[in-house]
């Protein structure tokens, strides 16, 4: 091991570098994230045996309710129009009818906007990846939010759930080992073991043989799973594109 074998261990890391940026560009993570924020406008005893009564316009309220909704783009790519299934709307159902809300948004400017009598609605636009919008509305009623699927490969979380449901979200989707993330291990330990050889080159070189060699195989067989993995998903990636062309989504 020499002077050939430094220059092989680069080539592969230049080679894993790109493998690692095609594919990120390949497969940008898109994501939404949403938050509701809901504040009572009266204590929990405050209308009791009749002896207040709250309205809105005239209108009689028993459980007005403030409830914030605000949306943003935690992803690293932009996520566009034709994305949205159909050309259906975001629906967030609050479960309680709305009353008043803050003035409606230009749909052009991809805003959140009220849907009668007890949605919040995002139309179909261009969502950089730097996105975010918020809407305050007042409802009467306990609000309960759901969220429609409209976006079939892009996920729209909750933000600030409760801790049983955040514990199973970060661990879904902080961290998954896939096969990728497996053979890319594997690949750095191969490079790590190779590396090793070449230092030894100036030592030992009989004893930097079974490093080097060990290091090569290691390496030899990562990259070809690696490039398997990636003409798989590339192949997914080009199927998804050719079917929202071409209207299947």
């Amino acid at each position: 091991m020499g002077l050939e074998a430094l220059i092989g261990l680069v080539g592969i890391i230049v080679a894993s570098v790109i493998s690692v940026w095609t594919y990120r560009k390949m497969n940008p993570k898109r994501q939404l994230r949403y938050r509701a924020d809901v504040t009572p406008l009266l204590t929990a005893h405050g209308g009791a045996h009749g002896r207040l009564t709250v309205a809105l316009d005239g209108r009689p309220v028993t459980n007005p309710q403030v409830v914030e909704l605000s949306l943003w783009s935690s992803g690293r790519a932009d996520i566009g129009s034709q994305l949205f299934d159909a050309g259906k709307p975001l629906t967030f159902d609050l479960g309680a009818l709305i009353l008043d809300s803050s003035p409606a948004s230009d749909l052009e400017s991809a805003r959140l906007v009220v849907g009668l009598p007890n949605t919040i609605r995002l139309y179909p636009a261009l969502l950089h990846r730097k996105f975010q919008s918020s809407i305050r509305v007042v409802v009467d009623g306990t609000p309960n939010v759901t969220v429609n699927r409209v976006l079939p490969d892009i996920d729209v979380i909750q933000h600030g759930a409760s801790e049983t449901e955040r514990a199973i979200s970060t661990s879904r989707k902080r961290f998954r080992l896939t096969p990728l993330v497996a053979w890319t291990g594997l690949l750095i330990l191969g490079v790590v073991v190779m590396a090793v050889g070449v230092v030894l080159t100036a030592v030992d070189y009989g004893a930097s043989l079974p490093w080097g060699v060990t290091g090569m195989l290691i390496i030899m067989v990562a990259l070809v799973a690696i490039l398997v993995i990636a003409i798989y998903r590339g192949i997914r990636w080009l199927k998804r594109v050719i079917e929202a062309r071409s209207g299947l989504r």
